[in-house]
């Protein structure tokens, strides 16, 4: 089994790592740990400059094409709109009492009714014996 192998199959199981690490003595695998962790370090700093390198070609890439497009840096950039803190209304706010729009008296009982929703019965009654709501508007 070559050292990559050995490695992988330590990196995926604790037992593997069990098993590798019985022919060693403490001083060896803590000098084993410090060395891999050392190997680990510089693999994350050779990634770091990598995808430096890359922003940094993007980023060459980008003002080129902008320089072609004749395009700037301020054409890019959009004004921020202010926040606005107040909460947008749009009609009545809920719970409000709206005022009755038509009225009728029926044997001495006066009915009022706002115009909305579901039409009372005394209304409905009038409009079915030939009456007009324009007749209770108030």
């Amino acid at each position: 089994m070559s050292e990559a192998q050995v490695l992988q199959s330590i990196a995926r199981s604790k037992a593997a790592a069990n098993r590798a690490v019985k022919a060693l003595d403490i001083k060896q695998l803590e000098r084993a740990i410090k060395n891999l962790s050392a190997a680990a370090q510089t693999l994350k700093e050779r990634d770091s400059q990598r995808a430096e390198r890359k922003k940094e070609l993007a980023v060459k890439k980008l003002k080129s094409m902008m320089d072609q497009l004749g395009i700037s840096a301020d054409d890019i950039v959009t004004p921020k709109k202010p926040i606005s803190t107040r909460k947008k209304t749009t009609g009545p706010k809920k719970g409000n009492k709206v005022a009755p729009k038509y009225q009728i008296t029926v044997d001495g009982q006066t009915y009022q009714w706002t115009g909305r929703g579901r039409t009372p019965v005394v209304f409905r009654k009038h409009v079915e014996q030939g009456g007009s709501l324009d007749d209770c508007l108030i």
